[in-house]
């Protein structure tokens, strides 16, 4: 009786752990280019700007040092015909507006005329705008290919977009932006954050849709994904925005130099100000102002931004449990757990991190 007792609980336990490992996507790492190692590039330019080394960060970025078939210049530059990256263009009025802004920073032109702006504002934009109009246009590219009945050619966009979207060290990643804004936000569980968890979900129901044997329902289940990995993005840069307003606003009370969180704040926002000002252009265009380089922070508009953010919550179909606030001890008090998700193992990289750098 015992026995049958210890192999109905190793029977369990096998189920158990066979359904933690059926929880992730099994993306096909060798067949998505140089993607991952575009975060790679991120991460050897942020080095480069540590001393800061504006010429070596150039050089990085038009040339590419890890991903030289596909340089972060090149992402920056594409003009893709994707709907979510001709929103950008549309908005800004520039095809290539996520360029502009860097060869700027990089050169230390228009508002970028310290070095601590431009250093912040080219980290952040890489890592937040690039990397994720590149995610973006595979979830645009892999939804395209599904219409017309390409559902190999959706599931190869698919594994790109998670390439991308983890890099080849989360650090410098757009998961690493979620993974410390779960952290400091308190919307972590199992080692993961939220975001990065209904990402990769999101993307995992696409894929197996894409790979049944009858793929006569994958294009509404692709849709779907597309909508919430742009829901769970938009969360980590209102989340990011927050953050950054919150530290302006701190550092003002506190008369403090709030240069460098000031520089952030703007870069992070323009990942998703597209976004949030098709939904109130006029307070989208307030959070823009907040944050602008060209004035003299101002306490009164950085207390405006994160009221604004809620106040459009439900056009945005977010609730404030997504959002939380910030808690600027929790990075440092933050202990992983012993058992943390299969979310957080990264397919592109066998040395990674689940508790990244708090600027990032």
């Amino acid at each position: 009786m015992a026995r049958t007792h210890v192999l109905i609980f190793l029977a369990s336990l096998l189920c158990s752990l066979a359904l933690a490992q059926d929880d992730c996507y099994e993306v096909d790492g060798n067949n998505v280019g140089e993607e991952y190692k575009l975060a790679l590039d991120v991460c050897a330019i942020k080095d480069a700007l540590d001393s800061p080394d504006f010429d070596a960060a150039r050089e990085i970025y038009e040339m590419g040092k890890n991903s030289q078939s596909l340089t972060l210049m090149e992402v920056a530059t594409a003009e893709y015909p994707t709907d979510m990256y001709q929103k950008y263009a549309v908005f800004f009025g520039d095809q290539v507006w996520m360029h502009t802004k860097i060869d700027q920073a990089l050169s230390g032109e228009g508002d970028f005329d310290t070095d601590v702006k431009r250093v912040q504002v080219v980290n952040k934009l890489l890592q937040a705008s690039v990397l994720v109009q590149q995610f973006f246009f595979h979830i645009d590219s892999a939804l395209a290919k599904i219409t017309a009945n390409n559902a190999e050619g959706a599931l190869n966009s698919l594994d790109k977009a998670l390439a991308v979207y983890y890099g080849g060290d989360i650090q410098c990643s757009p998961f690493g932006n979620g993974q410390a804004r779960g952290i400091e936000f308190g919307t972590v569980a199992d080692g993961v954050s939220t975001t990065n968890t209904k990402v990769h979900t999101a993307i995992k129901e696409a894929g197996e849709a894409l790979s049944a044997e009858d793929t006569s329902g994958a294009f509404e289940i692709v849709q779907d994904t597309r909508t919430e990995v742009v829901k769970q993005v938009t969360i980590i840069y209102i989340q990011s925005s927050f953050k950054y307003a919150t530290l302006v606003v701190d550092g003002l009370e506190a008369e403090a130099d709030v240069e460098k969180s000031l520089a952030e704040g703007y870069a992070y926002y323009q990942a998703i100000y597209p976004i949030i000002a098709d939904v109130d252009p006029e307070g989208a265009a307030a959070i823009a102002a907040a944050f602008s380089l060209s004035e003299v922070a101002d306490e009164e508009s950085a207390e405006e931004v994160i009221p604004i953010f809620r106040e459009n919550f439900d056009k945005l179909s977010i609730v404030e449990g997504d959002v939380m606030e910030f808690d600027k001890d929790a990075a440092a008090n933050y202990e992983e757990p012993e058992e943390t998700s299969c979310v957080l193992e990264n397919p592109f990289s066998s040395d990674d991190f689940g508790k990244p750098k708090v600027d990032r």
